[in-house]
């Protein structure tokens, strides 16, 4: 674990976290920082398109202890979704099968509707 004072992502950089970052920069996802008022990075998002299948995946990391991803399906139905250590969110994100492989899920996490109250 890297404790920086000059970054809370320098994480990223150091090993067991950099394989599965570095695996999802060559598969072309998609990158954007955001900066709070004095210009230090404050979180960052990622994400990617399927497009054969349609299916997104997602990620947002704010710290080394909070990150979270997601994929849905081509209507925004959420079929996966982790949080958590940003170490066990990355290498869950590497793992999970493409929307197209049988071992893949498809299952939309539904809710109920809200109740309408007068």
């Amino acid at each position: 674990m890297t404790t920086s004072a000059t970054s809370p992502f320098a994480f990223l950089w150091d090993e067991p976290a950099f394989e599965p970052f570095a695996t999802l920069l060559r598969r072309r996802w998609d990158f954007l920082p955001k900066f709070d008022a004095a210009g230090r990075l404050e979180r960052f998002t990622g994400s990617f398109m399927w497009e054969v299948d349609g299916f997104v995946d997602a990620l947002r990391v704010k710290s080394e202890t909070d990150t979270a991803a997601i994929r849905v399906d081509r209507a925004g139905g959420k079929v996966w979704e982790r949080d958590g250590a940003a170490l066990d969110v990355l290498h869950q994100l590497v793992e999970l099968p493409a929307p197209s492989d049988p071992r893949a899920p498809h299952l939309v996490v539904g809710s109920a509707p809200r109740l309408w109250t007068p």
